[in-house]
């Protein structure tokens, strides 16, 4: 008799929402702002000026574009719903793993839209590329974001650890996907439990 193995779950993927005009209007205001530094030294090497004072302006505008870059790597491109973990990729970073275990529930954060204009104690990245790293939030508490568009936020709680705050483009479907997939990972742990118990 051949044993019959349940089928794994297929792969969700859910694309990341695209960059709300809060973090669009920062990221192109930075980007010019890089651009504008530049132009001293444009101006100088067309004119053949040799200034050191042109070093501030150069100086500063590689740190913006050394940020820009960071910012970039780190923004979410996928959330995938695995079989046992949730997968945040990311541009030109590793992957984000969780294991669904480790996840205690998924829900819709809508009441977080108006972040960061307001409640905001602390931000690594507060809207540059997206909104990144760890959040300090009046009245929530301490959070992860890993997020691009505060209008479609979702909040993962886990345990022992900050929730995760992310925004793919269908909320619903992600906390839906999220939660149905919690669910059966963890009635497969108990048939196996019980399958453990009743050989013994």
């Amino acid at each position: 008799m051949t044993e019959h193995k349940p089928t794994p779950p297929p792969i969700q993927s859910f694309a990341v929402a695209p960059l709300d005009p809060y973090a669009q209007r920062l990221t192109n205001g930075l980007a010019y702002l890089g651009g504008l530094l530049v132009l001293p030294l444009l101006f100088a090497y067309l004119a053949n000026l040799r200034w050191e004072g042109l070093l501030v302006p150069i100086a500063l505008a590689l740190a913006l574009a050394l940020f820009l870059l960071l910012t970039y790597a780190f923004q979410p491109r996928a959330y995938v719903v695995e079989a046992n973990q949730l997968v945040l990729r990311r541009r030109l970073w590793r992957s984000l793993r969780i294991p669904l275990d480790e996840i205690s529930g998924a829900s819709l954060a809508g009441s977080l839209a108006d972040v960061p204009r307001r409640g905001l104690r602390f931000a690594f990245n507060a809207g540059i590329f997206g909104y990144q790293g760890p959040y300090r939030l009046d009245p929530y508490g301490e959070v992860f974001f890993v997020a691009t568009n505060t209008s479609r936020l979702v909040a993962v709680a886990r345990y022992g650890q900050n929730p995760l705050i992310l925004s793919p483009d269908r909320p619903r479907s992600f906390v839906e996907a999220l939660n149905e997939q919690r669910t059966q990972q963890a009635m497969q742990s108990l048939n196996a439990d019980e399958a453990d118990e009743l050989e013994r």
